[in-house]
């Protein structure tokens, strides 16, 4: 099944995205991560049928508009949006899988809106990019030098396999996988392949949460939630702040996965089980003892 393009206008720019639609199906929402699109589900859709699936480009990256010019794109403006775009779609809960970035769009949404969230798929990703303390006036400094800068294009490409080669450096993508992302993420101006993606994306954050703060997100989460990681994941926070975070989360199920970031699109058979048995699970009071 092909998916039809949506757009979703809202007051700050329209929001693109991909529905595999399935009507009376229960409502997944996929949210990608930083600098990929909404093709990051391309290859997992196949083994989710049992679901009515829109992945959406979240602004300024796929086909989403940008930012309006005096904009930044924090994090936390993706919530907004995500609430603004259920909204507009009428979808008052749905089940959500986010990767990365969108994992916790995904999560923090669940924390702050439970009534949004019914089940919390999350791919490579548990709660949100923290920073410590005693790095709080570096941190600030790097967002202000690269805000300074004078916004501008992207580099340009003779081809898609140059712009995949480009971004295959910096991830293990598969070449499906990166061609996926890529023709997804470029346009054609004639002479060159140019990114669509708003270079403003790359301005650093002025202040990131901290740990703890993570953790009392993760703790406000009443969704059922299955996390996937790699060993990416463990790599990036630490063996004990991952179990740490698992541990936040009232009902939640792991599972460990071999492979790289992106694993979600090199084996989107395997990935697919996963969370349509997860999806498929009965809901159960916890205070049910049975």
């Amino acid at each position: 099944m092909k998916a039809a393009p949506v757009n979703i206008p809202l007051p700050g720019g329209v929001l693109a995205g991909l529905h595999w639609s399935r009507p009376g199906a229960p409502k997944v929402l996929c949210l990608h991560g930083w600098l990929d699109n909404a093709a990051s589900f391309v290859p997992l859709a196949p083994y989710l049928q049992d679901f009515d699936l829109l992945a959406l480009d979240f602004a300024g990256h796929g086909l989403s508009a940008h930012r309006p010019a005096n904009s930044h794109y924090y994090f936390i403006n993706n919530l907004f949006d995500v609430d603004a775009a259920m909204e507009a779609l009428g979808w008052e809960q749905c089940h959500m899988i986010g990767h990365s970035m969108g994992g916790g769009v995904a999560s923090s949404l669940a924390a702050a809106l439970p009534e949004r969230v019914d089940r919390l798929c999350l791919l490579d990703s548990i709660g949100v990019v923290t920073l410590p303390a005693d790095e709080t006036a570096r941190q600030l400094r790097a967002s202000i030098k690269s805000v300074r800068k004078e916004r501008s294009f992207l580099k340009p490409y003779e081809s898609v396999e140059a712009a995949m080669l480009a971004r295959q450096q910096n991830s293990a993508l598969s070449d499906e996988a990166a061609r996926l992302l890529c023709e997804r993420s470029l346009e054609h101006t004639g002479d060159y392949y140019q990114w669509r993606t708003d270079p403003r994306l790359n301005w650093r954050s002025p202040q990131l949460p901290g740990d703890d703060q993570a953790l009392v997100l993760l703790k406000a989460i009443r969704s059922p939630t299955l996390v996937i990681t790699t060993p990416t994941v463990a790599d990036y926070l630490g063996a004990e702040m991952l179990q740490k975070r698992l541990a936040a989360i009232g009902d939640c199920q792991h599972i460990e996965e071999d492979g790289h970031h992106h694993f979600h699109m090199d084996q989107p058979r395997r990935t697919g089980a996963h969370i349509t048995e997860f999806l498929n699970q009965p809901y159960q009071d916890p205070g049910d003892p049975s």
